[in-house]
C-alpha cells in the first residue's frame, strides 16, 4: 500500500507495515494484494467518512482526495498492464494477416475497460458530496474486488491468445431497391461475368447520383448470399485518398496492419502477399473511383490468381485507363420509371388529384431522371395535397434553376438546395448568425464538416450536435440524445444522409458526395473543410483564415505542428476541427485572434502541452481533448465562464486544470481513462 496511499499516512494516521510491498508484476500475488488493499479501504472509509460528516481538516476537499486515493487500492493498474500486454501480443500475431485473437480474450479486454471505465466513472462524479458519502457507507469497494477477482481469475485459462483466421468474408450493406428495368438488366449482365469468371475487371460509370453504388451493393450482397463468397471486399475510394490511405483502407478489410510501414513500395508488396495468402477466389470493389489508380501500389491484386475486381467511376475515361475490360453505363431513368419512384418516396398517404399530378410530374421532369434528385424533391413535397402548395413549389423550383445551362450535375444541385430549402419550413429559424437556417438544416449542414465518403459515428456526430447547440436543452443528456437521434432519423429518411450499416444506435451515417458539395456550396465562405483524409501536411496559411470565417474543419489529416508567428485574424471562427492530426504543437499566437471561438476539437492529436494563449478564450464552450494520450498540461481554465463540456479522457494529466472551479456553467466532464489523475484543485 505504500504506492497508493504515498503522503497521506501521516496526516490521516495510517501505519505503514513493516513487510516488504507486495510484487506489482506477477499475477501469482494479485488475491493477496488485493486482500491487503480491502484492510486498507476500511481505514480510508472510517477517515473519509468522519472528513465528510464533520467537515474538519478541509471536509469535502480531504475527501475527495481520499476518494482519488482509495480508486487506486484495488490496484487497478496492475490488472491494466496485464491487458496491455495482451494487446501487444495478439496486434503481433495478427500483423500476418493469418492469425486473430479468440473471442473469448476480446471479450475479456472489454470487461477490463468496462471495469477501467466504471472505477474512473466513479472518480469523475467526486463533485458530488452527496455521492461520496454514498460511495464511502456502500458496497462499492466489495464490489470492484470481486470483478478484479473474476477477470484476473479468467486471464488465467486462455491458453493460446489467437487463432488462425480461416475466413475473411465481408457483411451484408444495407441499400434500397433498384429502379428501373436496366438496372436489373446491368445487375444479370455483370452477374454473369462474375459466376463465369469471364473478365478480370469490370468498369460500372455514370453520372453523380444515378445509382452505381446502389447497383454495386446489391451485387455485393449477392454475391454473399447465393454464391456463398468466401473474401468480399469493399472499398470507398474518395477523391482526396492518397496512396497510403487507399492502402490502408484494402489493408484493413483484409485484416492486414500496416502502421509500422511508412514506405509505399514496401506496403504494396505486403498487400500483395496477404491477397496471395487467402489461396481463395476473392472479388474486390473499388467504389466511386476519381482518377485512374495505380492497383501495383494496391498489392497488384489483378496478378493474384483468383481475383476479380469491380469498380465504379463517374467517368468512362478512368475506366479505359485501369484496363477495364467491360464496361457497363448505368444510365438516367426514364419518365415512367422516375414518376415511379417519386410516388413510392411520396408515399400512399399523399393521395394526389388529377391537377397536382401534372404539377407533380412536371417537377419530376427537371430532375432528368437522377434518382439522388428526384428521391430528396419527393420527400420534400411528402404530405403536401393542397393544390395551392404544389403551384408555389413548382414555381420556386422553376425560378432555382433560371439561368442554368444543360450540364446535369448543376441542375441536381438546384434540386437539392430546393430540396434543403423546403426542409421543416415551420420550424422556429435561427438568428442571422446563423444564415437563418432552422436547427435541423443546421444540423445537416454540419455533417459536411466531414471529409468525403466518411462514415461518421452517430453517438458522435449527435455529441458534436449537442456541443454546438444545435439540440434543444433536456432535462437529462439521455434524453438529448434521444433528440439528436430524432434529427438524424429524419435527414435520412429525405435522403439527405445515408446509412452505413444496420440501423441501431451505434450505426454510422455518410452524406453522397453532390449532397455534401451541396452543402459546401450553401456555407460557402463561412464553412471551410480542407484535405482529409490524410492528405493536408500543413496548416494553411493566414490567407486562407478570413475574417467572416465561422468554422474550419481541418480533421483527419496530417498536421503535425502550428508554427511560431501563425495567428489568424478570424473574430468570427466559432468552430476549429483538428482532431485526428499527428499534432503535437501549437504556438502560442496561433489563438490570439480567436476570441470568439466557443468549440475546439483536439482529440486524437499527439500534443503534449497546450499554448497557454487558450486561457484567454472567454467564450469557449466545449473544450474537446479526449485520447490525447501524450496530454500532461492543459492551462488555466478560470477565464472560461462559458465553459459547458470539457473532455480530458485518455490524458496523462495529473491534476484537474487550475481555474476549473470557476467553471460555473459545466455540464459535461469526462475524465474517463486518465489514470495519472491524482488532485483536485483545493
Amino acid at each position: 500500500m505504500e504506492v497508493a496511499f504515498f503522503g497521506l499516512k501521516s496526516r490521516f494516521g495510517l501505519r505503514s507495515s513493516s513487510s516488504p510491498t507486495t510484487p506489482l508484476g506477477m499475477f501469482g500475488t494479485i488475491n493477496e494484494l488485493v486482500d491487503s488493499s480491502m484492510k486498507a479501504v476500511k481505514v480510508v472509509h472510517e477517515k473519509a467518512r468522519h472528513a465528510v460528516l464533520s467537515q474538519h481538516n478541509g471536509g469535502y476537499q480531504v475527501a475527495l482526495l481520499l476518494f482519488c486515493e482509495l480508486l487506486k487500492v484495488g490496484n487497478l493498474d496492475l490488472l491494466i498492464d496485464k491487458s496491455s500486454d495482451i494487446k501487444t501480443k495478439i496486434k503481433a500475431a495478427e500483423r500476418s494477416g493469418k492469425r486473430k485473437r479468440k473471442r473469448e480474450v476480446e471479450n475479456w479486454l472489454a470487461k477490463v475497460q468496462n471495469v477501467e471505465g466504471g472505477i474512473l466513472n466513479l472518480k469523475n462524479e467526486v463533485q458530488s458530496q452527496g455521492f461520496i458519502s454514498r460511495f464511502l457507507v456502500g458496497g462499492d469497494a466489495k464490489k470492484l474486488k470481486e470483478r478484479l477477482d473474476e477477470l484476473i481469475e479468467e486471464s488465467r485459462h486462455f491458453g493460446e491468445l489467437v487463432v488462425d483466421d480461416h475466413e475473411i468474408r465481408g457483411e451484408p450493406l444495407l441499400t434500397t431497391k433498384l429502379v428501373g428495368k436496366e438496372c436489373e438488366e446491368i445487375l444479370g449482365r455483370i452477374w454473369q461475368l462474375l459466376v463465369n469468371d469471364k473478365v478480370p475487371i469490370i468498369g460500372i460509370y455514370g453520372m453523380g447520383g444515378v445509382g452505381k453504388t446502389t447497383l454495386t451493393k446489391h451485387i455485393h450482397n449477392r454475391l454473399l448470399e447465393e454464391q456463398n463468397q468466401e473474401c468480399l471486399f469493399w472499398v470507398t475510394v474518395s477523391q482526396e485518398l492518397s496512396v497510403t490511405k487507399l492502402q490502408d483502407r484494402i489493408a484493413d478489410v483484409i485484416k492486414l496492419n500496416l502502421s509500422d510501414e511508412p514506405n509505399e513500395d514496401k506496403r504494396a508488396s505486403r498487400l500483395n502477399r496477404k491477397l496471395i495468402s487467402l489461396r481463395k477466389k476473392f472479388v474486390l470493389i473499388l467504389d466511386g473511383v476519381w482518377e485512374n489508380v495505380r492497383l501495383d501500389k494496391m498489392g497488384d491484386p489483378l496478378r493474384v490468381e483468383g481475383c476479380q475486381l469491380i469498380m465504379t467511376t463517374r467517368s468512362i475515361k478512368v475506366c479505359h485507363q485501369m484496363g477495364c475490360q467491360e464496361v457497363v453505363q448505368v444510365k438516367t431513368l426514364d419518365m415512367d420509371e422516375a414518376w415511379n419512384l417519386f410516388g413510392e418516396v411520396l408515399g400512399p398517404q399523399t393521395t394526389l388529384n388529377p391537377q397536382v399530378k401534372e404539377i407533380a410530374k412536371s417537377m419530376v421532369k427537371v430532375c432528368g431522371g437522377l434518382p439522388l434528385g428526384i428521391v430528396t424533391l419527393a420527400a420534400s413535397m411528402r404530405g403536401e395535397t393542397a393544390i395551392h402548395a404544389w403551384r408555389d413549389a413548382m414555381e420556386e423550383l422553376q425560378n432555382s434553376l433560371i439561368g442554368d445551362n444543360d450540364d446535369m450535375d448543376v441542375k441536381v444541385f438546384k434540386v437539392l438546395k430546393y430540396s434543403f430549402d423546403r426542409f421543416d419550413p415551420n420550424h422556429q429559424r435561427q438568428g442571422k448568425a446563423n444564415g437563418g437556417y432552422t436547427k435541423l438544416q443546421l444540423c445537416f449542414l454540419y455533417c459536411a464538416l466531414y471529409p468525403e465518403d466518411y462514415n461518421i459515428p452517430r453517438e458522435e456526430l449527435i455529441r458534436k450536435f449537442i456541443s454546438e447547440e444545435l439540440v434543444d436543452k433536456r432535462n437529462s443528456v439521455k434524453a438529448q440524445f434521444d433528440k439528436g437521434h430524432s434529427v438524424l432519423d429524419k435527414l435520412l429518411s429525405v435522403g439527405l444522409l445515408e446509412s452505413t450499416r444496420v440501423v441501431d444506435e451505434s450505426d454510422s451515417v455518410k452524406m453522397h458526395d453532390l449532397v455534401r458539395t451541396m452543402a459546401l456550396k450553401i456555407t460557402q465562405g463561412r464553412n471551410k473543410v480542407i484535405g482529409g483524409q490524410c492528405s493536408l501536411k500543413e496548416i494553411p496559411n493566414e490567407e486562407v483564415w478570413t475574417k467572416d470565417l465561422e468554422k474550419m474543419s481541418l480533421m483527419h489529416n496530417e498536421i503535425e505542428e502550428i508554427p511560431f508567428g501563425l495567428s489568424p485574424d478570424c473574430p468570427n471562427l466559432s468552430t476549429l476541427l483538428l482532431q485526428g492530426n499527428p499534432l503535437k504543437h501549437i504556438a502560442d499566437s496561433f489563438f490570439s485572434k480567436m476570441h470568439g471561438l466557443r468549440t475546439l476539437d483536439l482529440s486524437n492529436t499527439s500534443i503534449e502541452v497546450l499554448p497557454d494563449s487558450l486561457s484567454e478564450l472567454e467564450s469557449l464552450k466545449a473544450l474537446i481533448l479526449g485520447n490525447c494520450v501524450r496530454l500532461v498540461y492543459v492551462p488555466y481554465l478560470g477565464k472560461m465562464k462559458e465553459l459547458r463540456e470539457l473532455d480530458l479522457s485518455n490524458t496523462l494529466i495529473k491534476e484537474v486544470p487550475k481555474g476549473m472551479e470557476e467553471s460555473v456553467n459545466l455540464k459535461l466532464l469526462s475524465m474517463r481513462g486518465a489514470n495519472l489523475l491524482v488532485m483536485f484543485p483545493t
